[in-house]
């Protein structure tokens, strides 16, 4: 049960203790009415022996107590509402933001092994189960246990034999619960995984709409979601069909216990063993628990789905994340020390390095594609931890270094440029939030896109993002290295932005770079080797491994792998695409 409450709670079973208690108090309320109605049919029976009770105990005291009963019943039926689903619904938030706050801590190579349809659905339907389980059905399910077992200890005090035939029944409800809770725990996890894969299909479908578009394969791009949709269907019926048929048949057995407790009452009460008090007060006492016992059930079976939704929450906040404490004053060199880095096990990506990317100058990493550049550039913002051996920042394991603290002091200006659906303001502001307007504007004009910005009929409100923006690839690579401008971090960054621009814009981007590169710490991966030639330092990178360092000139006169790379750019310069007509 520890485990259960932690995982519904996410490691906060304190949760569960007030709502628990409310709900314990409105079960045990249930039982005024009862109490009363039992007094009530006490006073009758006495009328017919001595008339004169009526007016020496009074029914219209009974009423007012049953009156004094209803108000306490809905006064703690409002309270536990109110203790219960607005405490949960804050829970719930403060929950999600922890969900949030542990991924952000999680390296890249759990969001490469876990599908985006998958977490979207974590996100979304796993933390409305459990907003749905801690907002009553949990808490509640606790609270009716309790009132349950304080009732049956009254029934079994009044009469053990009527008492043991109402519950006789429950034992198989139980045994019917436990099946359809092992038949139902396959199909969810069935059905949670059909889920993800339509949340996938539709991810995939909406984001490769200009691909699918372009090749004519939008039928078939929806025949496959379509599909996936039917599978869910699928599951869902056979899901509902079975678990439904199961629960139904547990409700019914369960239900069978009040009839049965009235053909034991009414054989021992003809028997004259019990009184015609005690056998109503049991009947009455019936009628109230028999509720309880039902919802119990019913909760018991939905909580078994919402259980796998708990388990996967769990799975991931389990997640090993990046750790360290150290906070760095400034930086230093980065020193890689025969660093391993694989994705998969026994396939290095980064095989042995040892270099270092010196303090205030411009490190550039080329080599042909696939060498591990970019896994290079990605090791030291420590998306992910290596393999083997270390990186240190000065004399300082980068894996002691805090996550948050290191990546305060990077900017990143990637190929693949990526803009938030927000304003071009935003966009920039996201650099530096608290940054004025002054400093967003400098740093646009030195990213050379305030221009072009202010062209715009809404200029810097303009809503940018995938869908809605019609800027060109150069006008978003601009205001990505704008936001790099306005960050100002010591260490820049940057892996080829300028590989897919035209002439004109390449210019336009490297000139923006040229003013983001003073006094920094710049790394930067290069496929046009021209546009390095006058870096402090240059690592030539093939199949994971360094094969040369140097300068320009030193590379060129080794006569190794940049060497063959710089002729084959320069050989490309000629190349001209030729078309011979066919004479008939």
């Amino acid at each position: 049960m520890r485990e259960i409450i932690r995982k519904f709670t996410m490691g906060h079973p304190k949760q569960v203790v007030e709502p628990t208690t409310w709900h314990f108090l409105e079960g045990f309320t249930m039982t005024f009415p009862a109490i009363a109605i039992y007094f009530a049919i006490n006073l009758f029976i006495e009328y017919f022996e001595n008339p004169e009770v009526i007016f020496d105990k009074g029914y219209w005291n009974i009423a007012l107590w049953m009156l004094v009963f209803f108000l306490l019943q809905l006064i703690i039926s409002t309270l536990t509402f109110l203790k219960t689903f607005l405490p949960g619904a804050r829970n719930s938030t403060d929950n999600k933001k922890e969900f949030i706050q542990k991924i952000k801590r999680l390296p890249l190579g759990f969001f490469s092994k876990t599908r985006s349809g998958e977490l979207i659905n974590t996100f979304t339907g796993d933390f409305l189960a459990l907003e749905q389980s801690m907002a009553g059905m949990f808490t509640g399910l606790l609270g009716v246990a309790f009132s349950c077992i304080v009732t049956s200890v009254l029934m079994f005090y009044f009469n053990w034999k009527m008492a043991l035939a109402f519950y006789i029944t429950i034992p198989i409800s139980a045994i019917i619960i436990l099946i359809s809770m092992k038949v139902f725990r396959n199909l969810s996890v069935s059905l949670r995984a059909a889920k993800d894969d339509t949340a996938e299909g539709l991810n995939e479908y909406l984001l490769g709409m200009k691909i699918l578009r372009s090749y004519n394969q939008i039928g078939d791009g929806f025949s496959k979601l379509k599909t996936s949709y039917q599978h869910l269907m699928d599951v869902s019926i056979k899901g509902e069909s079975i678990g439904g048929s199961l629960l139904g048949f547990a409700l019914t057995f369960a239900r069978a216990g009040l009839p049965l407790m009235c053909l034991v009452g009414s054989y021992i009460l003809l028997g004259g063993e019990i009184g015609l008090i005690e056998f109503l007060s049991m009947i009455i006492i019936g009628t109230k628990i028999i509720s309880p016992i039902l919802t119990w059930i019913r909760y018991t079976a939905v909580l078994r789905s919402h259980y796998i939704s708990a388990t996967r929450i769990d799975n991931v906040m389990k997640e090993k994340e990046l750790s360290g404490a150290e906070k760095i004053a400034k930086v230093e060199d980065i020193h890689f020390e025969d660093v391993s880095f694989s994705y998969l096990k026994g396939q290095n990506i980064i095989d042995n390095i040892s270099c270092t990317f010196k303090k205030n100058a411009l490190t550039a990493i080329v080599g042909p594609s696939g060498g591990g550049k970019s896994t290079l550039l990605r090791l030291i913002a420590r998306f992910w931890d290596v393999d083997k051996g270390a990186i240190k920042i000065g004399t300082i394991p980068l894996n002691e270094i805090n996550p948050d603290t290191w990546l305060e002091q990077i900017s990143m200006v990637l190929q693949d440029v990526y803009l938030f659906h927000e304003t071009i303001r935003e966009n920039i502001m996201f650099g530096n939030e608290n940054a004025n307007e002054e400093d967003m504007i400098r740093a646009a004009t030195l990213a050379g896109c305030h221009e072009f910005i202010e062209r715009l009929p809404e200029g810097y409100e303009t809503l940018v993002g995938e869908g809605v923006s019609t800027l060109s690839g150069g006008e978003k690579q601009r205001i990505s290295i704008a936001r790099a401008i306005l960050k100002n971090a010591p260490i820049l960054l940057l892996d080829e932005p300028t590989s897919s621009l035209d002439a004109r814009n390449e210019v336009l981007v490297q000139k923006a770079i040229s003013n983001l590169v003073n006094d920094k710490t710049v790394i930067m991966i290069a496929h046009r080797l021209k546009t390095i030639k006058n870096a402090d330092h240059i690592i030539v990178l093939d199949k994971g491994k360094i094969v040369e360092e140097g300068d320009h000139k030193e590379l060129l006169l080794k006569e190794g792998l940049y060497y063959r790379l710089w002729n084959l750019q320069n050989k490309s310069k000629e190349w001209r695409i030729s078309l011979d007509k066919v004479q008939h």
